[in-house]
């Protein structure tokens, strides 16, 4: 039996139905685990037939991928308001603040998706890979606008992963084991201070 050829959707209509079985599958690789879903509860959320999601997905795999870039994709869009213009030493504690706190409502706006998505990357490589890529996206979307900002080019880039770091594990470590609001705001400046530091134009 020859395998059905896999659409790219061109007009509104199908671009739509497209993006139905990428919502839904988001919605149930969420709630009940991307192993525990199958394809034709993916169609039945989305409202198609089986037959429409093979004609645009290869199999549960490929919808899984564009899921998780859809979900990376969101992330990006919130991101993107912080590196639109020159990062001076002025502005920049408020920034990584800005940031520290994104990362950290990006962790927990849909803790179901981000668990459940960070534990595939672990397990599946092409879904790492893009995890991967939208890390060092992140990462070098910082560069054009410190070095905008004044900021030494040397070890611009080493400089902007470790804190990138710093900030993750701080996110992480608020997550693992919360503190109180003030006590937390307390550790959030020094990592934004240790930051500053080590991104300071003269170092």
């Amino acid at each position: 039996m020859a395998k059905q050829e896999i659409r790219q959707p061109q007009q509104k209509r199908a671009v739509q139905k497209k993006h139905q079985i990428i919502l839904a599958g988001y919605q149930l690789f969420s709630e009940k685990g991307y192993h525990s879903t199958n394809t034709a509860e993916i169609a039945r959320a989305a409202h198609v037939s089986t037959g429409i999601v093979y004609s645009y997905f290869k199999d549960k795999k490929a919808i899984l991928l564009d899921v998780v870039r859809f979900y990376l994709d969101g992330l990006s869009a919130q991101f993107a308001p912080l590196f639109a213009s020159p990062i001076t030493p002025q502005a920049l504690p408020g920034l990584l603040s800005q940031l520290i706190d994104l990362l950290l409502a990006s962790h927990t706006m849909a803790p179901k998706a981000h668990d459940e998505f960070l534990a595939l990357s672990l397990l599946e490589p092409e879904v790492h890979a893009l995890f991967d890529a939208f890390e060092q996206a992140l990462l070098q979307q910082l560069q054009g606008p410190l070095r905008a900002g004044g900021f030494s080019e040397h070890l611009l880039a080493e400089k902007i992963k470790i804190v990138y770091g710093l900030i993750e594990q701080v996110c992480h470590e608020q997550l693992l084991h919360p503190r109180p609001p003030k006590e937390f705001e307390t550790i959030k400046a020094l990592a934004v201070q240790a930051a500053v530091v080590l991104l300071h134009p003269a170092v």
